[in-house]
């Protein structure tokens, strides 16, 4: 049996290793996949919590108040790049909402063999707009979606590519479907609709996971330099693979002046329910705000969940 000195050094031991992930989460990104653990800040400090706890429990009180000061401090710091997040949403507050708009966020998995249940669920849901990931799970059921959602775009004519695509029951025009660096990769839409007599830009994208030598950075920067010449109502949606306090998306929306939602459902991986990482994002911009969002309650065979999102357009000021 170990004795109670073996007992912290080794969780000292643990603990060093803990605040490095703390340090890559806290400081500048210097390796590939760094936005992943910057996603994933509140379950470190969460799981950490637990060394905080056994080391008090062993008697090294000021081992564990120090890394419980530094949990707090990196929890903080992630609570302070939402609280900005959330304090764009207070320009909306004081401005009537003229009109609302139902947004399905769902990426489907590529190779999902419940295309159909999840067809019959957009179906069932109806919302006015859907941005749809890996979307070739639902491709057996394009004729049967035509009928409520005649408008897409995303899938080139031979079929042969589709991940990203735009389903509306509105007349789409404009439309962009841009390979995103470096992979060039068909996963980033740009679309025009009007939806209940406003006019709103559909910007779908579809990131690389964040280990891809930094590849998302470069498609994050492609996507503000196309947002940046957008004007008027915007929704931005999609799947990120990084949360939305995660420092390339945060600065993201800081950026381009973007609007989350009033809170980050959880997401992926699917079996840990609502302690999952909200992977999935959506964004709204210049009259458009989201004034309710919940993650789909059943993946249907998706390691993702969906989001439905009601989105409000606001008179201008």
């Amino acid at each position: 049996m170990k004795s109670s000195a073996e007992f912290r050094g080794l969780l000292t031991g643990l603990s060093l290793v803990g605040l490095a992930f703390l340090v890559l989460v806290d400081g500048p990104t210097i390796i590939p996949g760094q936005e992943l653990l910057q996603s994933l800040r509140f379950h470190i400090a969460a799981g950490m919590l637990v060394i905080v706890v056994l080391l008090v429990m062993s008697r090294a009180w000021w081992r564990g108040v120090l890394l419980l000061a530094l949990l707090l401090a990196s929890a903080g710091q992630g609570g302070l790049i939402i609280y900005r997040q959330q304090e764009s949403r207070a320009q909306y507050d004081s401005r009537p909402e003229i009109a609302q708009a139902l947004v399905l966020n769902f990426n489907v998995l590529a190779s999902n063999e419940r295309g159909s249940d999840i067809a019959d669920y957009m179906i069932a849901t109806a919302p006015d707009v859907m941005i749809v990931m890996e979307s070739n799970a639902i491709q057996p059921e394009r004729a049967r979606l035509a009928v409520d959602f005649p408008y897409t775009a995303g899938c080139n004519e031979d079929g042969r590519q589709c991940d990203t695509m735009i389903f509306s029951r509105t007349p789409l025009s404009d439309v962009q479907v841009i390979p995103l660096e470096p992979f060039k990769r068909l996963r980033l839409i740009v679309a025009r609709t009007r939806i209940k007599d406003q006019d709103v830009t559909l910007v779908a994208a579809h990131l690389s996971k964040p280990y891809f030598d930094e590849a998302s950075y470069g498609e994050l920067g492609q996507i503000r330099r196309l947002l940046k010449g957008l004007t008027g109502p915007i929704i931005l949606s999609g799947d990120f693979n990084a949360a939305a306090w995660s420092y390339p998306v945060a600065s993201l929306a800081e950026n381009q002046q973007l609007v989350p939602p009033p809170d980050y459902p959880a997401t992926w991986p699917v079996e840990l329910g609502a302690a999952a990482v909200p992977i999935d994002n959506m964004f709204t911009r210049d009259g458009a705000r989201i004034d309710s969002i919940e993650a789909v309650p059943d993946a249907m065979g998706s390691n993702h969940r969906g989001l439905l999102a009601t989105i409000g357009f606001y008179a201008a000021q």
